[in-house]
């Protein structure tokens, strides 16, 4: 009664501090990057609570192989400090919404509407995840079939992420990242008091469990790099953080530490699943972290069921806004629809969101196959924007369309027969990115050439390196 009481409490105040942001989000630019107020505090914070969403993951890859499975989470700081020493200051330069808006501006309505298609559907499939860590934590906590769990979730977030915008999910994100984390260390140290101690815990995980620089380690570290650390450079919810930034100097400072503050995050989480592995040996690796805290005392046990549903409910309210402005500034780019509009398209992708995850409840899969596709769709584009004159339109629509095709049809087709570690070495992602690079250089060369005006402004300049 106390733990369910707690969680009850938990979604109020969340879905109370939620709706009260709906005042500061009264015009578009407020809903969709806060005004351009966020300093460098709630940048980091808002970066690292996005990727903490998939802290139960996480925990469930450091089950299966120990802390190499951190890498999933150091590789996605790599990418924020790659963003940050490339095209962070040209990004904040620009103004703009969304990635969306840098293909309209570099290329043409086409490739903008082709890649607000894309990344809708990706996003979508990525706030599901959402749902599904959050349903497996009420699940395991009260009992519950995981689809009315799901349910339970998605009301109360759907609804204020749709009335507040990115203010509320800001705020509300940065509280509850605050609160996972001092799940991680209670977490943490109950892994080694259920585990017999530390000394029992080392004996008792497979040799090499504790070195992420395992000669295993670096099949994740290469599939991880095609699939985390590039889809950090070419986010779109990264972007739109960016551009959500009081200035460069703040985006900058905010990528920074949110790097850091990832890194800790994937090492916690991992180690978790490490010390879950030895307490329940013949469990599901997802289950790990919900599992583990289902044992706690009463009153500890729902601290830390709310830090794991805050884990998962920040990916629900960021990328649902993320989602919605991908679709509108894809399809209505020149034109700032009225704020209920808005409202009701962000509702809508909470909803798709939702039936992903009954359609596929696995976190792991279901992240993969987001960046899957949208990794191949932006990463060449989006680079070539910034750093080749030649690139054309026609360039980047073949790109990212037969790109995409390709990883899509290697995850479906080929990844099935690959054994370990294979499917690690021949990530579809890398096969797609692969096959976006030949392409958008055989297209761009053989297409007219776009227009100065196109591409200066995306050329380094000395103030923004």
């Amino acid at each position: 009664m106390i733990d369910t009481i707690m969680v009850i409490v938990y979604f109020v105040v969340i879905f109370v501090i939620g709706v009260l942001m709906y005042r500061r989000s009264r015009n578009y630019d407020d809903y969709l990057v806060a005004g351009r107020k966020f300093n460098a505090f709630f940048i980091a914070m808002t970066i690292a609570a996005g990727i903490s969403s998939a802290t139960v993951g996480v925990a469930g890859l450091g089950y299966s192989f120990g802390m190499v499975g951190a890498w999933f989470f150091i590789m996605l700081a790599v990418g924020a400090w790659i963003l940050l020493f490339t095209v962070a200051g040209r990004l904040r330069a620009l103004a703009q919404y969304s990635l969306i808006d840098v293909f309209n501006m570099r290329y043409d309505a086409r490739a903008r509407v082709t890649l607000s298609i894309l990344g809708t559907i990706a996003y979508v499939i990525l706030l599901s995840i959402g749902f599904v860590g959050g349903g497996q934590v009420l699940k395991s906590l009260f009992n519950i079939p995981l689809f009315p769990a799901m349910l339970i979730m998605a009301v109360p977030f759907i609804t204020y992420t749709a009335l507040g915008g990115l203010w509320a999910s800001a705020v509300t994100n940065i509280i509850k990242f605050c609160i996972l984390c001092v799940g991680l260390v209670i977490l943490v140290s109950f892994a080694i008091s259920r585990a017999g101690g530390w000394a029992h815990l080392k004996a008792t995980l497979p040799p090499g469990s504790f070195n992420l620089f395992s000669a295993g380690a670096w099949p994740f570290v290469w599939a991880f790099f095609w699939v985390m650390t590039l889809s950090m450079w070419v986010a779109a919810d990264i972007y739109q953080l960016v551009f959500s930034a009081k200035d460069a100097r703040a985006a900058k400072v905010g990528l920074s530490f949110a790097g850091v503050i990832i890194a800790v995050v994937g090492l916690a989480a991992a180690f978790i699943g490490m010390g879950a592995s030895v307490i329940f040996p013949k469990i599901d690796p997802e289950a790990a972290m919900p599992t583990l805290a289902a044992t706690l005392a009463p009153g500890l046990r729902g601290l830390v069921a709310i830090a794991m549903l805050s884990g998962s409910a920040i990916a629900v309210v960021i990328f649902q806004i993320v989602a919605a402005t991908q679709l509108v500034r894809g399809i209505w780019p020149q034109k700032q629809m009225s704020m209920n509009k808005v409202r009701w398209i962000s509702a809508l992708m909470g909803v798709l969101g939702l039936l992903f995850a009954w359609l596929d409840p696995n976190v792991v899969s279901l992240t993969e196959l987001t960046f899957r596709i949208f990794i191949p769709a932006t990463f060449i584009p989006t680079l070539a924007a910034f750093y080749w004159k030649r690139a054309t339109a026609v360039g980047a629509l073949l790109s990212s369309l037969v790109g995409v095709a390709a990883s899509v049809l290697w995850h479906l087709l080929v990844l099935p027969a690959l054994t370990s570690p294979l499917d690690s070495w021949f990530e579809p992602a890398f096969i797609g990115v692969t096959v976006s690079f030949v392409v958008l250089v055989v297209a761009s060369f053989l297409s007219k050439p776009s227009p100065a005006e196109k591409w200066q402004q995306f050329m380094p300049q000395r103030s923004q390196m």
